[in-house]
């Protein structure tokens, strides 16, 4: 396969990941669409050329990129160019650039933006593409159980309560506060023993409930997990999702036969499930088809070990996106769950990280003391400083949930530091960060105010640039954190501070 030579300096790997051979051309025609076309207003690509699809599927793209240089200090602007050859192939997506000067600090400037601004590209497209992929999820064993996308509207409950207890369970705490209030309008004196107690049941059976929402739980007999996923086209899913609540339990019953007792992926494994798919009138071919076998039961176990935490039930989550989260209110008591998404994406290294963070969460008991912070917001509220609440009205909510936010920030700094010095692999949760978080990363390198809005946002994670500068630097410091929580306060707030300094 031609690719980037060895005289071509700064070329990098930028997509770690197989491309269905469908997808390839696609994505060429989306990067022409939207990146490499010189009618484009903001367009400084010039002399573009392609050459493709060869005998493994991949096209060769070349062109080169404009930015003025002075030529000296009286001189005008003088027009520049660099030369970039990007291959893409199913394995990936490479790219480089032949004659770079190392010493040349303008240019390399300009090839590490064009190489981001490709990656960004490549990464919407993929996982748009994504979005319409069908995904097949399986964990092979005894008893096997297969479990298959469902048509938009079914399985709302259990959507509802994934996002609910997502991340550090912010959400949770803050559906509660308004719950909380509407509570009091109605059962008056007795809202607080209700609000209490429906608190608590929520809180003590949160991994139970998050559980049930999953087929799919890899376990000491049963640890791997099988991610099928199918290249498909929006128009193609909606045709298959309006019949396929009626083939549905047909085809994963199929699968579960097709997919051997270990997970394999294989071309005898690619085979069968290529030939049930046909059959159930899944209209794809076997290049269409991408197998992941993972074992995340592996994985949690040894990082569990290492936290000297009883490793956590694991629930497998039928979604393509990259995200892992973990609830229970006790070490004793907690479900971790994984994405297909993040088991397809992320490496070992990578994934253990991430599992680590979660458990960071479990270690922390961070749902008790966001449960705390939300009690005293909302308790605070009606017997300390009620006058305040009448007259701040709506705005009460805005100030509570900031601060549960911000809150949920030191939490989420606290797991990644946990991570970090228990596991001991900063570099690969910062990859892995990198990987889940790279569209809000190459926004937020790229403008200082997109970094300080970050701040501001209802979200409980700190700015992916922030968090993977942080590792870095915890990285350097050989681990040596005395303090994981104040510690994180401190860096969160001084990270704050700084998006205000102009780099």
């Amino acid at each position: 396969m031609p690719g980037p030579q060895s005289n071509e300096l700064a070329s990098r790997v930028l997509i770690k990941e197989n491309i269905p051979n469908s997808a390839v051309k696609g994505l060429v025609d989306f990067l022409e669409i939207h990146y490499l076309s010189p009618e484009l207003e903001t367009s400084e690509i010039t002399e573009y050329s392609k050459s493709g699809p060869g005998t493994n599927s991949n096209f060769d793209l070349y062109w080169k990129v404009k930015y003025q240089k002075p030529a000296s200090e009286l001189a005008k602007l003088e027009a520049q160019t660099i030369p970039v050859h990007a291959v893409l192939d199913p394995t990936g997506v490479t790219i480089g650039f032949p004659g770079l000067n190392p010493d040349d600090p303008q240019a390399n400037q300009v090839a590490a933006r064009t190489a981001d601004s490709v990656e960004f590209m490549a990464t919407s497209f993929l996982v748009k593409s994504k979005r319409t992929d069908l995904y097949f999820i399986s964990s092979p064993g005894e008893e096997k159980v297969t479990e298959a996308p469902r048509k938009s509207g079914k399985g709302i409950l259990d959507s509802v309560l994934k996002r609910i207890f997502a991340g550090n369970s912010v959400n949770l705490f803050l559906l509660f506060l308004p719950v909380s209030f509407v509570l009091a309008l109605v059962l008056g004196d007795y809202a607080l023993p209700a609000i209490l107690c429906l608190q608590a049941v929520v809180i003590f059976y949160s991994d139970k409930l998050v559980l049930a929402t999953a087929k799919v739980r890899p376990g000491k007999d049963k640890p791997e997990v099988l991610i099928v996923r199918v290249a498909s086209t929006p128009s193609m899913v909606d045709g298959i999702l309006n019949t396929l609540d009626s083939i549905i339990r047909p085809i994963e019953l199929a699968l579960g036969e097709a997919i051997p007792k270990g997970a394999v992926a294989d071309a005898e494994t690619k085979a069968r499930i290529y030939q049930v798919l046909t059959n159930s009138g899944v209209k794809c071919s076997p290049d269409d088809i991408e197998i992941t076998a993972r074992n995340p039961y592996r994985l949690v176990q040894m990082a569990a070990e290492k936290f000297h935490l009883p490793a956590p039930k694991i629930a497998i989550s039928n979604t393509p996106m990259d995200n892992a989260a973990a609830t229970g209110v006790a070490p004793g008591h907690a479900t971790m769950t994984i994405t297909a998404g993040a088991l397809e994406d992320l490496d070992d290294d990578e994934l253990m990280a991430v599992i680590g963070h979660e458990l960071g969460h479990v270690k922390g008991r961070d749902p008790l003391i966001l449960f705390g912070v939300t009690s005293l917001l909302y308790l605070g509220g009606y017997y300390l400083w009620y006058p305040l609440l009448l007259d701040l009205g709506i705005f009460y909510f805005v100030i509570a949930f900031g601060i549960t936010y911000l809150v949920g920030k030191f939490l989420e700094t606290r797991a990644d530091t946990l991570s970090a010095i228990v596991l001991g692999m900063p570099g690969s949760l910062a990859s892995a960060l990198t990987a889940i978080g790279f569209t809000q990363l190459y926004f937020e390198r790229y403008s200082r105010g997109i970094r300080l809005l970050e701040w501001f946002r209802f979200d409980p994670h700190p700015p992916v640039y922030f968090r993977i500068q942080r590792l870095a630097r915890i990285s350097g410091e050989g681990l040596r954190i005395k303090h994981a929580f104040l510690t994180s306060v401190k860096d969160c707030l001084s990270g704050f501070l700084a998006a205000f300094v102009p780099s």
